[in-house]
């Protein structure tokens, strides 16, 4: 049996990055998957290149817009019956900026993509999880959002919103058979991270990671599997940093 045999996720920015690692992971685990994204085309690729495409449904949304995470859900409950595991993967980052460089306009876009889309999410999906007997939320925040980042205050601020907003679901609805965690990653090798980062900058972290390399989005993927399935049952209310080491004081 698989590692989320019988289980209904949905996954945020399933069109790119680890969104779309999550996504073929957990179907290769044995999970329904509704892959959500902005990026149509990102989304035929997911399925596209998926082992396993059969247990994946994609759906076109901006899940910063409170119907849009309303639709997501039903399209879930519709393909799928029921709904157990979410994971709130969106996030977006242009690094360069202090506050006194910051729009409001921007800062007010940093907090609707890497914290409101994680609040929208959650407040429609747990409904539908209580429904379905109970489950697990993973919210990915950022190693930012425990150490800081230089020139990007709004990120960090927002990544450290998922923190703490990952504690208080996971106060609120333990007694409804939801746990809820939180990854905070470090270096993983996305397309954002080569839009934000140069080649230099890259293998400098691999160099700095104790494992030799940066991260892959299966190394994401492969933690959130663990969390959302029976091997994470008594783990609730958590951050976990994957970093290879990297924030390691040696």
């Amino acid at each position: 049996m698989g590692q989320l045999d019988g289980r209904v996720a949905i996954v945020t920015a399933g069109g790119a990055g680890i969104g779309q690692g999550t996504v073929w992971l957990f179907a290769e685990r044995g999970a329904s998957v509704v892959a959500v994204d902005i990026d149509e085309a990102g989304l035929a690729e997911t399925l596209a290149r998926a082992a396993c495409p059969e247990r994946i449904r994609t759906v076109v949304a901006d899940v910063t817009d409170e119907a849009a995470t309303q639709r997501v859900t039903e399209a879930a409950m519709e393909a799928f019956g029921a709904l157990h595991l979410l994971v709130n993967v969106v996030g977006w980052s242009r690094p360069g900026y202090t506050v006194v460089d910051l729009s409001l306009v921007e800062w007010n876009r940093y907090l609707a993509v890497n914290l409101t889309s994680t609040f929208l999410m959650s407040r429609a999906a747990i409904p539908r999880m209580v429904e379905s007997g109970g489950g697990a939320i993973v919210n990915i925040s950022s190693g930012a959002g425990i150490t800081g980042m230089n020139r990007n205050p709004a990120y960090v601020a927002a990544k450290g919103g998922v923190i703490a907003l990952t504690r208080a679901l996971a106060l609120d609805h333990g007694d409804q058979g939801i746990r809820v965690n939180c990854i905070a990653p470090g270096a993983i090798l996305t397309p954002l991270m080569r839009r934000n980062r140069t080649p230099e900058e890259i293998e400098s972290m691999a160099r700095r990671s104790l494992v030799g390399r940066p991260g892959d989005p299966r190394d994401i993927a492969a933690t959130a599997a663990f969390l959302c399935s029976e091997d994470g049952a008594y783990v609730n209310g958590e951050v976990i940093t994957v970093s290879g080491g990297m924030r390691t004081a040696v």
